[in-house]
């Protein structure tokens, strides 16, 4: 479907004012063919009304179920993005009214803001994008019934006194959850709620770290973009003593090793551990990739091993479930003890919640009725089915396939190539050279996670890689 606009009749919030007793005509629209979730375009077009004027404080606006019937899309996604501006402050909700433009909104969020410009591209009006980059892609939660089903049981319930760390309901699930999936015994208390990987590694650098930070290279690039502003040095975690000098803290990966997806070996992991241990240094365990482990051994977290063997290594597990429920739904969680958890308890306190109370009660309800583990679940079958489209695909040129993702080697100019002819086609990949962390020793071509998709979906795009490279071969 293309987009929709609707012009949505709304009773002002004082019907008693006589130039106001017919309603507002709010001309809202969403685009079904872009990647943008449908709640953040619902909230992004409600944010432009009110700038713009149409809608003014003490306003009324729709019900969730009228709006969501004139866009044509369902009431959840009307409901997250009221629920996200009510966090916001743009909007304020009561028991048996109307929810309505916050009253007393500064002026400052009401003044006109400059729209963005729409992109005309040919390519940026695909129909969709097939996502087979690491850490994106995957079927949107928002449009799952069980989840759907935890987040309005969430608006029916009080969450209780905000807890800025994360509301307790939420915590013992995540800790109930890593217990069952990960093997980690982890007391609720040790938990922290972020918004994402990306913001529990902000917020674990707001704190302070003494040195530079290494990062393993070659090494998945998610978390590296949140460090633009830090000094950044190199680390062979295959080495037996890495060598970097100087350091306060090191970003590992060792569940999703780059560029292959396969998991670091215990024995590096204890070495890493000591490594940590003598030189003081703060090792930011990123746990991502999640639904890998049931599909192979279970190894021990760092932050679990370094507890088991009594090491003196500090470490900090990093986790998410963005990549599990998509960004649409980015959250995620930070494991501590000691001194650097009362540090981190003390910093998340000041800066407030990391999301909305009523997400994190939503999020906990969907872990405890096991719906992240039935997702995981469908993951693993999809895997397997994607296992099988590559070996029914026939040979493609340059392919290495050795644990989570298919990895394609070319030279820079083809690499280059590859990834516009790709993404012209509505078919994104990602960069292998991304992977490392400055020098010349960078190698060239696309990483392809192969399980994002159906399996369908997933043969077409690799025929299509598939002929690309034939065209290169010849």
């Amino acid at each position: 479907m293309g987009a929709r606009s609707e012009r949505v009749q709304v009773i002002g919030a004082g019907s008693k004012d006589k130039g106001r007793a017919e309603g507002i005509a709010l001309p809202l629209s969403v685009d079904k063919r872009v990647a943008t979730p449908l709640p953040d375009q619902i909230a992004q077009g409600l944010r432009a009304l009110i700038a713009d004027g149409t809608l003014r404080p003490g306003d009324a606006v729709p019900s969730s179920r009228r709006l969501a019937g004139h866009l044509g899309v369902s009431r959840g996604s009307v409901e997250t993005a009221y629920a996200q501006l009510g966090v916001e402050g743009f909007l304020l909700g009561a028991e048996r009214s109307a929810t309505r433009v916050n009253p007393d909104l500064p002026a400052a969020a009401r003044s006109p803001q400059p729209r963005p410009r729409v992109p005309t591209s040919p390519r940026r009006r695909l129909r969709s994008y097939i996502d087979l980059r690491p850490g994106f892609g995957g079927d949107d939660p928002l449009r799952e019934p069980a989840f759907r089903r935890a987040w309005r049981e969430s608006l029916d319930l009080d969450p209780g006194p905000i807890d800025p760390v994360g509301q307790p309901g939420a915590r013992w699930a995540i800790a109930d959850y890593l217990r069952l999936a990960r093997g980690m015994t982890v007391d609720p208390d040790e938990i922290i709620l972020t918004s994402g990987s990306r913001d529990g590694l902000r917020l674990l650098l707001g704190i302070g770290v003494n040195g530079s930070i290494a990062v393993e290279n070659p090494g998945f690039p998610g978390l590296r973009q949140a460090m633009a502003d830090q000094e950044l040095v190199p680390l062979d975690v295959a080495e037996e003593a890495p060598a970097p000098v100087g350091v306060g803290a090191a970003v590992v990966t060792p569940n999703h090793q780059f560029p292959h997806g396969t998991p670091m070996p215990v024995d590096q992991r204890v070495r890493l551990l000591d490594w940590a241990a003598e030189h003081d240094i703060i090792l930011i365990e990123d746990d991502y990739d999640s639904e890998a482990r049931f599909t192979r051994t279970v190894l021990p977290t760092l932050y679990d091993l370094a507890s088991s063997a009594g090491s003196p290594a500090q470490v900090v597990h990093i986790g998410t479930f963005s990549t599990l429920l998509t960004s649409s739904v980015s959250t995620g969680y930070l494991v501590s003890h000691g001194e650097i958890a009362d540090r981190l308890v003390e910093m998340r306190t000041a800066l407030g919640p990391a999301y909305s109370p009523i997400l994190q009660t939503a999020i906990g309800s969907y872990l405890g009725s096991g719906g992240l583990r039935r997702r995981i679940s469908r993951g693993r079958r999809r895997l397997r089915a994607a296992e099988q489209v590559v070996a029914e695909v026939g040979e493609i040129p340059g392919l290495v396939h050795e644990g989570r993702t298919l990895v394609i080697e070319t030279s820079r100019d083809e690499a280059a190539w590859l990834l516009r002819r790709l993404a012209d086609r509505g078919i994104l990949v990602a960069s292998l050279a991304r992977g490392w962390t400055g020098g010349d020793e960078a190698r060239h071509g696309l990483v392809i996670a192969h399980s994002n998709v159906e399996a369908e979906v997933l043969r077409n795009a690799l025929t299509v890689v598939q002929s690309l490279l034939s065209r290169i071969e010849s």
